[in-house]
């Protein structure tokens, strides 16, 4: 009996893995069956042990090899991009660092942060972090063992809460990223920050409002005054790089609405405001001298389709942009919030080295 039930809950596993979500609730059933596909296979490996029935060991023989199948398909990328993956950390969550963390910091009227000190001596490079969330929701602090193990590697992180489009629509919160370079630019001492070595780093809508912020010339300025000092490097995490494309190409079903999210936040459809779709578009602001780019999308995306940054990587690489462009294989939206997930731990030392070599 007991590999009966063993087998059928690695079956329904196997099952959310694979099928698509037709709706938000079963889009979250999808995530954590995606994020604990070894745990499917040891319980249908289980199965199989306790048994001599067929269609019990049939049963869980196809679950146990479908959700191995994620964890087979990241073998490649880690090997690539010379990375370890520890199962102790992906049972665990590993350990996070403990650094000292500013909560509130002012930088401008509109615009607050949490601040994590970087550790070492003298000024320090910096890393602001935006926050994803369809640009009308979300807030700062969503990742802090992200920001934890950034700061620990010697980078002071900028985590900032931005107004969303209840608030202010576009460019308000690429105004207010632009507003917290200019403050870590006018005040080094103040953050104990370099601001020759600047990066920014966003996840989804963030994403899209880093790149934007990185790329675009003077027309976007900053929401509290103040020169916006470039930055070398800016990190987007499946964010939109073409957005008049995405809001015509959703998933169905549109699990985040995202449609509807691109309206209210740019006021209108492609068609009635071109110029500002455009404007929000990443792709729409691409030179040869951008700042060094890396890009990470999930191959398994229910939100954010991939095609947004395989047509942003190859317009750089056509325009002669430094790019990066690292696709985690099965990985759906958010597939670094679980720390110690197989797309963390990726994502995290990719970025590190990234990092490493171009704020050096």
């Amino acid at each position: 009996m007991a590999a009966r039930v063993l087998a059928l809950l690695a079956a329904v596993q196997a099952v959310a893995i694979v099928a698509p979500p037709l709706s938000w609730p079963l889009w979250m059933v999808h995530f954590v069956a995606l994020e604990a596909c070894l745990l499917g296979a040891v319980v249908a490996l289980v199965a199989i042990l306790m048994t001599d029935e067929r269609w019990v060991t049939a049963t869980a023989t196809v679950a146990g090899l479908v959700c191995l199948l994620p964890a087979l398909y990241i073998i490649p990328p880690y090997i690539r991009e010379g990375q370890s993956f520890s199962v102790w950390s992906w049972v665990t969550g590993g350990s996070v660092p403990i650094v000292e963390v500013e909560r509130d910091v002012a930088l401008g009227a509109t615009v607050t942060a949490d601040v994590w000190r970087g550790r070492g001596e003298g000024l320090r490079p910096a890393v602001v972090v935006v926050h994803g969330g369809s640009w009308r929701s979300g807030d700062k602090g969503e990742l802090p063992h992200l920001s934890a193990v950034l700061a620990d590697a010697g980078y002071t992180v900028v985590d900032v809460r931005y107004r969303l489009v209840g608030d202010a629509p576009f460019p308000a919160a690429i105004e207010d990223v632009r507003c917290a370079l200019a403050t870590l630019a006018a005040e080094p001492a103040r953050f104990g920050v370099d601001p020759s070595r600047l990066a920014l780093l966003g996840r989804s809508a963030g994403g899209q409002i880093v790149l934007v912020a990185a790329y675009a010339d003077a027309s976007i300025a900053s929401s509290c005054g103040g020169a916006v000092p470039p930055v070398r490097a800016v990190i987007s995490l499946y964010g939109v790089t073409d957005v008049a494309w995405a809001h015509d190409h959703p998933y169905t079903p549109d699990v985040v609405d995202g449609v509807a999210a691109t309206e209210v936040y740019l006021s209108g459809t492609p068609t009635g405001a071109a110029e500002r779709y455009r404007a929000a578009t990443p792709q729409s602001w691409v030179r040869a001298d951008v700042p060094e780019t890396l890009l990470l999308h999930g191959t398994g995306e229910g939100c954010v389709r991939p095609e947004n940054t395989t047509f942003l990587n190859d317009k750089l690489v056509e325009a002669g942009a430094r790019v990066q462009m690292v696709l985690v294989p099965w990985a759906d939206h958010g597939f670094d919030v679980r720390r110690g997930g197989f797309g963390e731990q990726l994502s995290r030392g990719v970025i590190l080295r990234f990092l490493e070599r171009v704020m050096a």
